[in-house]
């Protein structure tokens, strides 16, 4: 099948590629792991967190990572380009080439 429009096919296989982030992790996330920058190719936020614990899930406890030790606490700070997910469309919310994704541990006092 030959298609006429080229665009069409480049917005395809655009929309399946997996894109380049810096997961930047803050305070106690960088003391648990040892770093304060990793790279990853994900599509979403979800698939960069999953990524994340799949491969830290031994310096991460349950004050970190929900019951099943498969998500993030849902009280932890995950941001991109400064802004939280919570205001976009959480965990689904899709990458772009070079963002950048936070992970903190949400801290307060006054």
């Amino acid at each position: 099948m030959k298609y006429k429009n080229k665009s069409y096919i480049l917005n395809i296989l655009t929309f399946f590629k997996m894109v380049k982030v810096t997961l930047n992790l803050l305070n106690i996330f960088a003391l648990r792991t040892g770093k304060n920058k990793i790279l990853y190719e994900a599509d979403t936020v979800g698939e960069v967190i999953k990524q994340f614990i799949e491969q830290h899930r031994a310096h991460l406890d349950e004050n970190l990572l929900d019951k099943k030790k498969k998500k993030l606490n849902g009280q932890m700070l995950v941001l991109i380009n400064g802004q939280n997910i919570k205001q976009l469309e959480g965990y689904k919310t899709k990458l772009k080439e070079d963002d950048k994704v936070y992970i903190s541990y949400p801290i307060s006092g006054g």
